[in-house]
């Protein structure tokens, strides 16, 4: 890769993270069962391009949280220009503003610094993680798999990682929602069939709220 088109790649991951709105627009639970095709495309892509990394015996969330250090080192050998620091400190700053101006008040529970502060995390962690790869991208000679998530992010909703439910390892998106006049995010895990559950802001995936009564009213996520 040339020094020109270097300087172009890393500066368009860097354009495409500034143009995120977080956690926007709030949906009803029928809209976002639409957006669950796409959703799941996204995350089949995101597995697959993770897999080229994945070691024998490894789970595919300690292969996404290495290759935030494979990106890193490999970006530095290359002498690329660091510039996931600022994507992980804009990140932060504008998703914890909107998870804090946008629900603050709402759904009958503050978002604490505390939750709005892990929402921002996991942002500033996605972004980061993202313009690294990038950095190094002809290095690693290999798919994204962050470009992945960040989509999700375009889409306004919050990835989060790959959680234990029922033995298997399932990547969780929670999508933000307006039920009944209160806002709140439904849990989407990868592979159901609709949005099943919900869960104030404050309370992570804990506290599962069923969305079909007549359906699982009750998952344990590990």
């Amino acid at each position: 890769m040339s020094k020109s088109n270097e300087s172009i790649s890393i500066s368009e991951s860097v354009e495409k993270i500034k143009a995120i709105k977080y956690f926007t627009p709030t949906r009803t639970i029928e809209e976002a069962n639409l957006l669950l095709p796409k959703i799941n495309e996204l995350i089949e892509n995101y597995i697959k391009a993770l897999s080229v990394w994945k070691k024998e015996n490894d789970d595919l969330q300690h292969t996404s949280d290495s290759m935030w250090d494979i990106a890193r080192v490999a970006a530095m050998k290359a002498e690329r220009t660091n510039t996931w620091d600022s994507a992980w400190d804009y990140a932060w700053k504008q998703a914890s503003y909107s998870a804090r101006d946008n629900y603050g008040w709402y759904g009958g529970g503050y978002i604490s610094g505390e939750t709005a502060r892990d929402a921002a995390r996991d942002a500033a962690k996605y972004a980061a993680r993202f313009v690294a790869f990038e950095s190094a991208k002809d290095k690693l000679d290999n798919t994204n798999p962050f470009s992945y998530l960040v989509e999700l992010y375009v889409m306004g909703l919050k990835p989060t990682y790959f959680r234990k439910i029922e033995e298997q390892e399932r990547f969780v998106v929670d999508l933000p929602l307006k039920v009944r006049d209160k806002f709140m995010l439904g849990c989407y895990a990868h592979r159901d069939k609709e949005i099943l559950f919900s869960h104030e802001w404050k309370e992570y995936c804990t506290n599962l709220i069923s969305l079909k009564e007549s359906e699982i009213s009750t998952r344990s996520l590990v």
